[in-house]
Formats: structure tokens, C-alpha cells, sequence
């Protein structure tokens, strides 16, 4: 008896995606990686000039934009970007990939999208998206060529803007909802360095070709008044200072099929532990291993993807790899820009991967290890201290990383908080933080400040003086004692500066 044949189909027809399924992307973005996703669209327009603008009511931020110079849209091209259904036709060095980054982006962060925009020879275009109408299919909403007009011609930036596009988010879900103006305020602060970190990361290739000017600021709607703007400058994952490890970095050459590529092996310098390294203070652990980029925007900050797993003792081993067209079939990237995914040809390649010296991906992991052991042989017993996180000028954390080894994985974030009156400061070993009173700021800083990085001596103190009450050394019996003595002595000492 044969086997029977397999069942074949009598009809086929087209089943349309539920609507709902545009709700789901863009779910992973963070603050972070929407803004990026935006400023990526304004690069690939060909914008110079590019402004992330916190609207504000007082203290408490109500809104963002996104401003470019770039070549703008005409009525037919802002209708297909704010199209889910639409993917634009990208160019070869384009940042874009998936053709939703403006929409998910957005309605990932807020409630209601506004685009105005203008390109050169066509009249101002305007629409608004809402998100409650994405699930029964999107509504797009047009305003007239005379608001847009209006709306782009009083966008307040300092730079020229014969074209260009405002992307305008309202209704933001993702910003702080407390009702205390210290906090909103520590918030934004503590928000913008973290996205001058961000984009000053995956940017830096397009930011050190001096190609772009970006910059974050904040601005009171109700004043009409801009704060002072906050540019953002590359951190780049392989500027380490002086020489690194002898006959490194390397070139790995890739061989995937007919795809072909190169990845880049270095080893960090042992005690340069600069931006560069902590990437605006990431733990060692996470910074090792791959950095991915395509058309030279990174997409990937440290990770193995599957070829070995994370080491302390490899924590100064990184790889560039750049994607070439070919490549790109054995890479997934995703939606946010914050990972890639490899198939297992590329694993293998690269697993497999040889330099002219004969040095692989395993080889080079234990040079990465054989150097960090020697340079601990070479190198007198460190002076301990955190590791300072936000509220440090760049200066004063490269002094840090400069003269003193890092006595905790985690970086310590330097904040103002309303205190009690008898407390000058708080420790929260558990978050990694160090709290300052609000309450004495000005007395602290000698003026009336908002500043994220003010009082960067006291601040570097303190720091020092409170190094073990991070790490857990000592009795605690002690440290109470210390820390009571401490905090009258610093009161008194405010006390008298006040008088």
C-alpha cells in the first residue's frame, strides 16, 4: 500500500492584518531610542542642524520637538510617512530600516504625533496621529498650508530653516508624573544627560565627521524661554587615549557565502577609563564584546550575541564590526536599534574568522585576559572610590577614572531630593545613589542652581569620604557613627557659610 498523497489546497485568498498589530510595534522603545529613531530620520533628509526640545510649564515638562533643517516633505511625502502601511524607498547609506520609526516612536512615547514640515518649492504641510485611532485603523488629520507655515516660521531655533521639519510629540506618557518640582526637575535633568549618553554613543561615527550639529534644550511655553542648550558630542567606544595593547587593534577578516566583511579587535588600555570606556557609566560587563554598526550608526553597545559569554576579566575587549549590504541577510536587527541578532552562518564565520596573524575571535579573548592580568601585576595596589555616575562633569569622572580604580560595578548617580532638615545627604546602596538636600543647595553651590553637574567639589568629596558606606566595608556600629558625626559637622558647617 503507498502513502497517501499529500492534501493539496482548492482556494487561496487574501487575509488583511488586524488593524490592532500597528498598536504592538514600537513597544520596546525607550525615551531614548524614539528620540534617536527621529534624529536618525532628520540625518538621512540631510539636515546640519538638528534641536531636541523639552516643552516645559515651570518645572514640569508637557511636551517634546524634534527640529531639523533638513529637505523637509511635501504633501505627498508627509502622507506616506505618517502611513504605517508605506515603507519609504531608502538610499544605501540611509539610517532608516523598518519605515515605521516616526510613527512607533512616537506613539510609543506619546499619545498624539504632529508633523510640520516644508520642503523647498512646496507649500507647509501639517498632520496629526493620534494613537486611540491607531487600533481601528490610523487617522491622519491635515492642517492648512497657513498654520503650518505659521507654525514653522515661529519654531524659536537659532539656526536657518528655509526647509525643514517639527516633529511634535503631545500628551507624553513616558515623563514623570510627580507633583514635586524638585523631583520633575532632578528628572529632566538626570533625562537629558541621559540622552546626550545615548545619542553622543550611537552617533558618534556621524558627530565626529563634524557633519551635524545636536544639541538638547528646554524650553517654557509660558515664558517663551529657552534654557540653555546642551550639545551633544561623541563618545566613542575605541577613542581610547595612548597606546592600547601591542599588535592590537586587529583586523578579522568575514567570510559569509559571497558576503564578505571585516571586524575590528581591540583591547582597551587597562587604566584609561575614560567616556569612552564607561559610556556614560555602563558596567564593565556589559560594555565588552560586540559593537555593530550599519552606515555608521551603532546598533549594538557590547554583547557576544551567542559566540561566548560576558567576563569580568574580558571587560576590556571589544569588536567593530561595520554591515555590509551582504551581511545584513544574516543580521536582525531590531525595531529600536538597540541589538542585532546574528543567523549561524555569520556565528560560525566569525567563530571561524582568521587575522593575517593567525589570531581568532577565542585567541583574542584571552589576550584580552592574559592583558588584563599583567597589567594588574604591573600596576601599584589602586586607590579605591566609586565610580561617579550623573551629576560629574566629564572632567572631573575622567580624573576619577584616571587616579582611582572603581571599587563597585555600578556607578553612583549624585542628585538633589528634599531631606529632612537634620540630613545634609543620603546613601541608597541599593540604587546606587548618593542624595543630596535640596534644601541646602544654595547654600552647597554658593547660588541658586538647576545645574545637573554643579558643585562638583563637594559632590567629589563626598564621594571620596563616603567610598566604603557604598561597598559594604567596615562594621556597620562604625559607619553610623560616621556617618552621625558627619552629617552634624557638614550642618554646622552650612549653617556657618549661611550667616
Amino acid at each position: 500500500m503507498g502513502s497517501p498523497s499529500a492534501p493539496q489546497p482548492v482556494g487561496s485568498r487574501i487575509v488583511p492584518p488586524d488593524p490592532s498589530i500597528t498598536s504592538a510595534i514600537g513597544r520596546h522603545h525607550t525615551l531614548g531610542t524614539a528620540i534617536a529613531d527621529l534624529v536618525d530620520n532628520s540625518i538621512d533628509f540631510g539636515a546640519t542642524h538638528v534641536l531636541v526640545r523639552f516643552l516645559m510649564q515651570g518645572a514640569r515638562p508637557v511636551g517634546l520637538e524634534v527640529i531639523d533643517n533638513a529637505s523637509g516633505m511635501d504633501s505627498a511625502a508627509i502622507d506616506d510617512a505618517m502611513t504605517y502601511a508605506k515603507k519609504r524607498e531608502y538610499k544605501g547609506h540611509d539610517l532608516g530600516h523598518f519605515g515605521i520609526g516616526l510613527k512607533a516612536a512616537s506613539l510609543s512615547q506619546a499619545n498624539t504625533l504632529i508633523v510640520w514640515s516644508k520642503r523647498y518649492g512646496s507649500p507647509a504641510v501639517g498632520r496629526r496621529l493620534c494613537r486611540e485611532t491607531i487600533d481601528t485603523g490610523p487617522l491622519v488629520e491635515e492642517f492648512s498650508t497657513t498654520d503650518a507655515a505659521e507654525r514653522l516660521s515661529n519654531a524659536g531655533v537659532d539656526f536657518a530653516m528655509e526647509t525643514g521639519t517639527i516633529v511634535e510629540w503631545q500628551d507624553v506618557q513616558t515623563f514623570l508624573t510627580s507633583s514635586s518640582n524638585d523631583e520633575q526637575r532632578a528628572w529632566t535633568n538626570r533625562t537629558v544627560q541621559e540622552l546626550v549618553n545615548h545619542l553622543g554613543l550611537v552617533l558618534h561615527r556621524i558627530l565626529e565627521r563634524d557633519e551635524l550639529t545636536l544639541t538638547i534644550n528646554t524650553f517654557d511655553v509660558l515664558l517663551g524661554f529657552p534654557g540653555p542648550p546642551r550639545p551633544v558630542r561623541a563618545i566613542s567606544p575605541f577613542s581610547y587615549r595612548g597606546v592600547g595593547q601591542a599588535g592590537y587593534p586587529k583586523e578579522l577578516p568575514v567570510v559569509v557565502g559571497d558576503a564578505t566583511g571585516t571586524a575590528q579587535l581591540h583591547i582597551w588600555p587597562h587604566r584609561d577609563k575614560g567616556p569612552g570606556f564607561v559610556l556614560g557609566g555602563r558596567p564593565e560587563t556589559e560594555s565588552q564584546g560586540l559593537y555593530v554598526y550599519r552606515n555608521d550608526r551603532l546598533l549594538q553597545a557590547g554583547g557576544w550575541n551567542g559566540l561566548a559569554a560576558s567576563r569580568p576579566d574580558i571587560a576590556f575587549a571589544r569588536v567593530a564590526l561595520d554591515l555590509t549590504p551582504d551581511l545584513e541577510n544574516h543580521v536582525t536587527i531590531n525595531p529600536e536599534k538597540v541589538g542585532t541578532t546574528f543567523d549561524d552562518e555569520l556565528r560560525g564565520a566569525l567563530s571561524r574568522a582568521r587575522a593575517a596573524d593567525g589570531t581568532t575571535l577565542t585567541s583574542f579573548r584571552e589576550d584580552a585576559k592574559h592583558a588584563a592580568k599583567i597589567a594588574k601585576q604591573r600596576t601599584a595596589s589602586p586607590i579605591d572610590a566609586p565610580l561617579p555616575g550623573g551629576g560629574l562633569p566629564v572632567s572631573v569622572k575622567d580624573a576619577f577614572a584616571t587616579h582611582t580604580e572603581p571599587n563597585d560595578t555600578f556607578p553612583i548617580d549624585i542628585r538633589w531630593s528634599i531631606l529632612p532638615d537634620e540630613q545634609v545627604y543620603e546613601i541608597n546602596v541599593y540604587e546606587h545613589r548618593l542624595v543630596l538636600n535640596a534644601r541646602y543647595r544654595s547654600a552647597i553651590v554658593g547660588h541658586r542652581s538647576l545645574e545637573l553637574d554643579d558643585a562638583p567639589l563637594i559632590k567629589s568629596l563626598l564621594l571620596l569620604l563616603l567610598e566604603d558606606h557604598f561597598v559594604g566595608t567596615g562594621s556597620g556600629a562604625k559607619k553610623k557613627r560616621e556617618e552621625a558625626a558627619w552629617q552634624a559637622i557638614l550642618l554646622a558647617a552650612i549653617g556657618a557659610q549661611s550667616t
